[in-house]
């Protein structure tokens, strides 16, 4: 680890909110090798923003990108589903084609160990920090979260998430949402030094005109809208699709059979149609099992997101009728 008093200009006690931390291990010029950049932090804390910016930079995230929040589908659904041998795989024919790239995942600790960041060739990470009231904030507007739950919950996410950034023990660089708004230039700066690119003239103005707090496109979708159906029974199981339309990660559903609770699963699998369709990363489908229930043909069965009260078009059908449904092949 580096001395702190070394990442500082002594001369200005201005803070601008950017901690740089480069292990001893590493060469502490970026532009030395390939790299992958990889922009983390909790969610809704600015990684959109961080990888906005760093996109109109240069910098390629992929190219089935989820606009607004700038998440690479691909990456995205192979770690969400821990799917490790593809991602290898992917990351092979990333190499190939740059020699650098990057990605963003909101939580990277929920979905990857620190040492399987060493999968990634020259992985650096840049992590988002905000303050942790307004993350609280943002959450009870979108997702009608309890108060001191949400703020217990973030704090102690943002202690998970440092702690599992000094595990890595990778280059590291720590940035303030908050600072980035106040000091658009030298946050710029920052970024692009610890990253080791290049940026012109007209690519800084567009990564400056991306560092704008409540852009109308991100905040028309931070509210929670749900979408979805159920599409009928094939092969004994119940199928459909549901979806968060502001996220890409999969969500949680409940299966009621005659009003009671019978099951919660995750609206998860990947299907190509909804893919092409344009319904986020195509990983929002169910399949699921009815052969361990009692079951009748006039039994209702309902699927619902989890702790709402938003049901599922065609919830409430009977089996009979869930059977008549015609679901696409």
């Amino acid at each position: 680890m580096t001395d702190p008093d070394e990442q500082f200009d002594p001369g200005t006690i201005l803070n601008r909110g950017v901690i740089p931390h480069i292990p001893r291990s590493h060469d502490a010029d970026p532009t030395a090798q390939p790299r992958t950049l990889i922009m983390t932090g909790l969610a809704r804390s600015g990684t959109s923003m961080l990888a906005d910016m760093l996109r109109v930079g240069g910098v390629w995230q992929g190219d089935h990108v989820f606009e607004p929040i700038i998440e690479d589908a691909e990456i995205g659904q192979l770690l969400r589903a821990r799917d490790l041998s593809r991602l290898d795989a992917l990351i092979a024919r990333r190499n190939a084609m740059m020699p650098v790239w990057g990605f963003k995942l909101p939580n990277l600790h929920h979905f990857l160990k620190h040492t399987e960041l060493a999968r990634f060739r020259n992985p650096r990470l840049l992590i988002m920090y905000r303050d942790p009231v307004a993350v609280t904030v943002r959450n009870i507007l979108s997702e009608q979260a309890e108060g001191i739950a949400a703020i217990i919950d973030a704090t102690a996410a943002m202690h998970a998430m440092t702690q599992f950034a000094f595990a890595t023990k990778l280059p590291v660089l720590f940035l303030s949402y908050e600072k980035a708004l106040q000091f658009g230039t030298d946050f710029i700066d920052s970024v692009a030094t610890f990253c080791g690119i290049a940026v012109d003239d007209r690519q800084r103005a567009a990564m400056l005109d991306r560092i704008e707090p409540n852009r109308p496109d991100y905040v028309a979708i931070a509210r929670d809208v749900f979408e979805g159906q159920i599409e009928g029974i094939v092969d004994g199981r119940l199928c459909g699709w549901a979806r968060n339309t502001g996220r890409v990660e999969p969500i949680l559903l409940d299966l009621l059979i005659d009003d009671r609770p019978a099951a919660t699963f995750t609206a998860g699998e990947f299907r190509g149609d909804l893919m092409m369709a344009g319904l986020g990363n195509g990983s929002h489908a169910f399949f699921v099992d009815l052969g361990g229930f009692v079951l009748s043909d006039a039994s209702v069965i309902r699927v619902r997101v989890n702790r709402r009260t938003v049901e599922l078009p065609n919830s409430g059908l009977t089996l009979r009728e869930m059977r008549a449904l015609r679901p696409p092949p």
